[in-house]
């Protein structure tokens, strides 16, 4: 039976569940790691189905489990100097903090899921299916956003996501005629610049906690959003006034399709490489596990995160097979080299001016899931 406490991580700005994850027989043989998950299906399952299915025991692997609110905490507390998070599950929203070569320095060291769990949601009403063919296309989403407010979490995930759906509903505009996004988050505007500033044309965004966005919608203060799950699922399955206008597998061509990916302390892996090996032998087992049993891997992520059954829905991701992960890593021109350069490319803007930015090669230490790719059966 797992024990768990609240606690207040010293350097995360939310309240966090801890879970202490070793199995019955654990003991010293086990090596304790201190592990950062979110508590969604992207987030949570791969790790659950590692401890649920033994893997991480197979390797020595004691793992201590947090529940983290945003990922901006959990980089926070994986880059402190007194740090209280080794490795974690990321979103693409605070992938940035790997290609930071500032002070405490992190690496991608996995690659998890393609993620479908973004979505643009909106009052029904606002935007308008003039081709009446049951979804939005880009030029009748870029006309329900025009002059628009648009509350996101701009630090997560869906804040990049967003900018790049304007992209998307801007392209064969001339630049008179885009879309341009104000806020009064200056960092979210970090690299951005507005193609013109005719008001007619301007998106407002507010930054808001993923966390908040259910109550909003459901208040009327709030008429369209762009979160991740588990907002978006709790929206859509408590509020018949709600429609899904746009999400990343529906919209997005594959180049835009970036991965959710685990991190990981340089500092940590320097000290702990055969720990840091080993755990992630045991995520690839899991990722393995994970394809075959998509559905199971959703309830014992909902376990762990201590989410009702049935909250996770495995449609909010894409889980690559063993399979893919031999093809996608088995050469550097491979996709899933492709994906992590994308994702690379994406984030290098916002990296703190002055700071200086990561080469690809060192940003992603690819040396790790390579090894787990060709020495896992």
């Amino acid at each position: 039976m797992k024990r768990f406490t609240l606690v207040a991580l010293a350097l995360l700005c939310a309240v966090s569940v801890v879970f202490a994850g070793g199995s019955k027989d654990s003991g010293s043989s086990l090596t304790k790691v201190r592990i950062g998950i979110h508590g969604n299906e992207g987030g949570a399952p791969l790790a659950a189905v590692a401890q649920e299915q033994g893997f991480f025991a197979k390797y020595g692997i004691d793992p201590i489990f947090t529940i983290v609110e945003s990922g901006p905490a959990e980089m926070t507390a994986m880059r402190a100097d007194n740090r209280t998070l080794d490795v974690g599950y990321i979103g693409a929203g605070v992938a940035w903090n790997p290609i930071d070569g500032a002070g405490n320095s992190l690496s991608f060291v996995f690659l998890d899921v393609l993620s479908n769990a973004e979505m643009l949601l909106a009052k029904k009403g606002i935007f308008t299916d003039a081709n009446k063919n049951g979804k939005y296309d880009n030029n009748e989403i870029f006309d329900g956003l025009k002059g628009r407010t648009v509350y996101i979490e701009v630090g997560t995930t869906p804040g990049g996501w967003f900018k790049n759906l304007i992209d998307l509903v801007n392209e064969g505009k001339a630049d008179a005629d885009k879309l341009w996004i104000s806020s009064e988050t200056s960092s979210y505007l970090a690299g951005y610049t507005a193609p013109n500033s005719n008001p007619a044309n301007k998106v407002d965004v507010i930054n808001t906690l993923n966390s908040n966005l259910p109550a909003g919608m459901a208040t009327g203060q709030m008429d369209i959003i762009a979160a991740y799950s588990p907002a978006t699922v709790t929206i859509l399955n408590t509020n018949n006034n709600v429609e899904k206008v746009a999400t990343t597998v529906g919209n997005f061509p594959p180049h835009l399709s970036f991965p959710s990916t685990w991190v990981a302390s340089d500092k940590w892996i320097a000290e702990n490489p055969e720990v840091a090996q080993n755990f992630i032998n045991a995520l690839y087992e899991a990722a393995i596990w994970r394809a075959t049993n998509l559905d199971e891997a959703m309830r014992a992520g909902e376990r762990l995160s201590q989410k009702p059954s049935g909250t996770f829905d495995p449609t909010n991701l894409v889980a690559p097979t063993k399979a893919e992960y031999q093809e996608w890593f088995a050469a550097k021109t491979g996709r899933g080299y492709q994906y992590m350069k994308a994702l690379y490319d994406s984030k290098t803007g916002n990296v703190p001016e002055g700071n200086p930015v990561k080469p690809f090669e060192k940003a992603f230490n690819d040396s790790l899931i390579t090894t787990a790719i060709k020495t896992v059966k």
